[in-house]
């Protein structure tokens, strides 16, 4: 999550925050992708700036100016995993924006058309004229890279407009979208078949919303985030904000399904009163659970019926660590994980004052370090341990190699094993989280906070994942 604030600076470029960079800065390129909601991806530059940030640089200015952020707009920032991010942005009523009409990219050729009676549509004369021929197959594609076979027929005689008829009935269906839409239709391939995206748009009071594949989905834009203020009332309840209950008021109960990216799914009370309404009872146990505190910040999904997706920002404006659950055993399914190691000198830095607490901070690094330069011969990722996280498989990796709920084996230097299952980090990545058996791994195994492993494929059928671990307590003076 990252705020625009009134600073020119932010016109120019985008400091990313301290605390993502020291988790993932090692996978970042030298240019990363952001992918918006409208289907848009801007490839752009990173500058690292020795000591003093990671910036988004060079056209960060034109991403800026495309959407309009100014002073009180947020931007979420989902990692995807090789240099790849996926962005929201909210607006200052804390919604999700409607995003520009425009083609994914303005250079290649497109026109508008509307569906007439979710049969056919009009395309204009001079693009046909240029593009198409008459009965041969093009394909349209959605933006979630879906195609579907069409073809083209005259609109008239002894006209050079056409429109879309024979296959288009079955696209406009199996996107769910009904009579009256408008369609950006912008030429992204020639050859061997002419390819052209498809970009729908909903009439709203507000003006013009992109629309995804499913009707559903796309006839509104469900985000919404919430920041905590240092009010006491955020201790018992949370209100949400009043656009979004404007456009989903009437279709939420008496009761609000929340889930977290831990897995974990809490039930809340919706209280209404007037136009008003809060999230109330559990809200309290689950701000307490989640150290929910001045400055964080929550991203809300709508997912329907009364069920919400959230994600949690902490303070730095990075995703919080999530409360580790043991899931070994339905005894132990919502404990924390407690390790029996005693405290090490790392753990007790605290007492010794600040010469020992900036000697650690060096461990850390050097750890850091240690493990960013093994690289073994054999596919692998790195993890910091971090308090409460499982660790991340970026995408690219899990891909190839991993496949949710589906046992893998963690060995050790000494070749002890344990068995482990992957789940995915969100619901739009491919990246995973390695969490059932963990716990068990990460106790027997001493971690601690600070340390990092080095993950490595030294068996594909099953997959075993050998785990190096530099240990920050090992490069302390």
């Amino acid at each position: 999550m990252k705020a625009i604030l009134p600073s020119p600076i932010h016109s120019k470029q985008l400091r990313i925050p301290d605390e993502f960079i020291s988790t993932f800065g090692n996978q970042l390129q030298n240019v990363v992708t952001l992918t918006v909601p409208d289907g848009r991806q801007w490839n752009i530059q990173l500058n690292k700036c020795h000591n003093n940030g990671v910036f988004l640089t060079n056209k960060w200015k034109q991403f800026s100016q495309h959407y309009s952020l100014r002073y009180g707009y947020y931007l979420d920032f989902n990692y995807q995993g090789n240099s790849n991010f996926n962005v929201v942005i909210y607006d200052t009523t804390s919604l999700e924006i409607s995003y520009p009409l425009t083609a994914s990219n303005e250079g290649n050729p497109s026109f508008c058309s509307k569906s007439i009676k979710g049969r056919y549509a009009y395309i204009s004369a001079d693009f046909a004229a240029k593009y198409l021929k008459l009965n041969v197959p093009i394909k349209l594609q959605n933006s979630q890279g879906k195609q579907w076979q069409v073809s083209c027929s005259t609109q008239v005689v002894n006209s050079t407009a056409m429109r879309l008829s024979a296959g288009f009935s079955k696209f406009a269906k199996e996107n769910n979208l009904s009579e009256g839409v408008t369609y950006v239709f912008e030429l992204i391939k020639k050859e061997p078949v002419l390819v052209l995206l498809v970009t729908a748009f909903h009439k709203t009071r507000r003006g013009r919303r992109v629309l995804s594949a499913k009707e559903a989905e796309v006839m509104e834009l469900k985000h919404f985030k919430k920041a905590i203020l240092p009010s006491p009332i955020h201790a018992k309840q949370i209100r949400i904000p009043n656009e979004f209950v404007t456009r989903f008021g009437k279709e939420l109960g008496n009761v609000a399904e929340i889930t977290v990216p831990d897995g974990s799914v809490w039930e809340m009370k919706l209280k209404k009163r007037n136009e008003n309404i809060f999230l109330t009872t559990k809200w309290q146990e689950f701000a307490e659970y989640y150290s929910i505190e001045y400055g964080c910040y929550l991203s809300f999904k709508y997912e329907g019926d009364s069920k919400f997706s959230v994600v949690i920002f902490d303070a730095t404006s990075v995703e919080i660590c999530y409360p580790l659950k043991t899931p070994c055993t339905n005894e132990e399914q919502n404990k924390r994980c407690v390790t029996d190691r005693k405290m090490s000198e790392a753990e007790t830095i605290e007492s010794h004052g600040k010469h020992v607490k900036s000697m650690y901070e060096h461990a850390y690094e050097r750890a850091e370090v240690a493990a960013n330069e093994y690289n073994p011969k054999n596919p692998f990722f790195r993890s910091k341990v971090c308090k409460g996280r499982y660790p991340y498989a970026p995408s690219d990796f899990a891909k190839k190699y991993l496949k949710p709920d589906v046992p893998i084996k963690l060995q050790n230097a000494d070749g002890e094993q344990w068995e482990v299952c992957c789940a995915f980090n969100m619901s739009n990545s491919m990246a995973m989280r390695i969490v059932k058996g963990y716990c068990e791994f990460h106790t027997n195994n001493n971690l601690s906070e600070g340390d990092h492993c080095v993950f490595e494929v030294i068996k594909e059928m099953p997959v075993v994942l050998k785990v190096t671990i530099f240990r920050t307590v090992d490069f302390a003076d």
